[in-house]
């Protein structure tokens, strides 16, 4: 699944989302937090269907305007599974374990989605194979690639995942696999291949993205088409 992870897109990063920033939809203006549409992945980062939803979905809203109007939280547990103890098995191996850890620690040092959200977009591009050594070449995309390496070491990185575990146990309804998006606690089960048109449909604020009043458009001569998407199963 290694088309989905374009190793090349990595020498780009920094830039695709600098650009991002400056051709962002001006009609998505600045919305109270109030009216952000939440928008909740549950992933693991050792799942390829996972990595396709953030390199060729969520990217987008970073350029499309929906960053703008959404509450975006990425919870990397998926699949894992924690014993009594406290052990956590990762569906796809240790690596997937540390990988997800490492994209806990980044988002609990930088809660400001723009901060993070470049760093887990470089390790999702990265080939499955090599993620969990080379994930460091991701450096450029977060403010201080140490700091993350220290939590990840440290004690606290695992606590953030058990925390993500308990988050992620008590979904209601269940998740039965990744990647499991919630757009305002509402699951989109395989329909999450369509997710900038729940977000412009849950959006209730006055600045709405162009892309929004395209989807209306589009919506009124019946041309809105359904895209339905792969997973890992739980």
């Amino acid at each position: 699944m290694a088309d989905h992870r374009l190793t090349s897109s990595l020498l780009a990063l920094p830039l695709f989302f600098l650009v991002a920033v400056v051709i962002a939809d001006p009609d998505a203006k600045t919305c109270a937090d109030a009216e952000k549409v939440s928008v909740e992945l549950y992933t693991e980062s050792l799942c390829p269907f996972c990595a396709n939803f953030v390199v060729n979905y969520l990217s987008k809203f970073f350029t499309n305007g929906l960053i703008e109007i959404v509450d975006l939280k990425i919870i990397p547990y998926g699949n894992a599974r924690m014993d009594s103890s406290g052990h956590i098995t990762c569906q796809h191996g240790p690596d997937e374990c540390k990988l997800n850890i490492i994209q806990s620690c980044a988002i609990s040092l930088w809660p400001k989605v723009d901060a993070w959200f470049p760093f887990i977009y470089c390790l999702e591009s990265l080939p499955r194979a090599i993620a969990a050594e080379a994930w460091k070449s991701c450096n450029s995309s977060i403010a201080n690639i140490t700091l993350v390496e220290e939590c990840y070491e440290g004690p606290t990185g695992l606590l953030l995942e058990k925390g993500y575990a308990k988050i992620t146990g008590e979904l209601d309804p269940p998740h039965r696999y990744v990647p499991w998006v919630v757009v305002n606690g509402n699951p989109l089960y395989e329909d999450y291949g369509d997710i900038e048109k729940y977000v412009c449909d849950a959006y209730k604020g006055d600045h709405k993205p162009q892309l929004c009043k395209s989807f209306e458009r589009r919506s009124r001569l019946g041309l809105m088409t359904s895209i339905k998407d792969k997973a890992c199963m739980a």
